[in-house]
């Protein structure tokens, strides 16, 4: 920061901008892959029991709600096998790009040119932008059996549109569905080559619709060592 506190005064100027939680609420049912620890909330201290104070435990994977990958999640070896305590900070807050994905059926996959036409609209997507998919799928969530449908046919990102984007140099992309991945995908080829690119990968996003085409957005994960990746609170700034 510069003697004058430029810092502090560009985040002043903020002051105005509107806060929009992008994070959908832990709460035990909530839709999580099948072979991963499903997320619990055990009372523990409360003062119904004469405790003077009250706490719960918590047990859940690191890819519970909403959440962030770190590479060493798909990359086994290499300059990218790294953990999400090892993730730079700057690349977890910044610009953001929103690109809408709602005519996508169940399984469908963006292509370049969703993205290529997005960029005709609104500008290039620049190196360290972080870019949001909006399928629309967060209507789905919700606890129990009413949340099966979000587990269900979800679409995702091609191959060819995440090599576009690592390209471009991203920091990070994000979906609103459950994986960034396709239902159906042989294999995992988004993740691959995103997280094989450092480029992180956020899931189960919320409210992606109440976001304007470009915003500040801020993604910070628990610092897990050896995690291969974190819940976090995800928010924008929307001007």
């Amino acid at each position: 920061m510069t003697d004058d506190g430029s810092v502090v005064e560009a985040f002043a100027s903020l002051a105005d901008a509107e806060w929009v939680d992008l994070t959908h609420t832990l709460e035990e049912d909530i839709p999580s892959v099948p072979t991963h620890a499903r997320y619990g909330h055990t009372l523990y201290q409360s003062y119904e029991y004469g405790d003077p104070a009250c706490h719960y435990r918590i047990s859940m994977g690191e890819h519970t709600g909403t959440h962030i990958d770190a590479p060493l999640h798909f990359v086994a070896e290499g300059d990218a096998h790294y953990d999400i305590a090892s993730v730079p900070l700057d690349r977890l807050a910044g610009r953001a790009v929103a690109i809408e994905a709602t005519d996508l059926g169940p399984d469908d996959r963006i292509t370049v040119e969703h993205v290529t036409a997005w960029e005709d609209e609104h500008g290039d997507i620049e190196a360290g932008d972080r870019v949001l998919f909006r399928f629309g799928w967060d209507v789905r969530w919700g606890t129990g059996e009413s949340g099966q449908a979000f587990n269900e046919d979800w679409p995702g990102l091609s191959h060819e549109a995440a090599e576009y984007l690592t390209d471009r140099g991203v920091a990070l992309v994000g979906t609103d569905a459950f994986s960034i991945d396709a239902t159906r995908a042989e294999g995992f080829p988004a993740h691959e080559e995103l997280l094989g690119s450092e480029t992180y990968i956020l899931e189960n996003l919320a409210n992606l619709a109440a976001l304007p085409p470009v915003s500040v957005l801020f993604t910070f994960p628990l610092k897990i060592a050896e995690g291969s990746g974190s819940p976090i609170r995800a928010v924008a700034l929307v001007d």
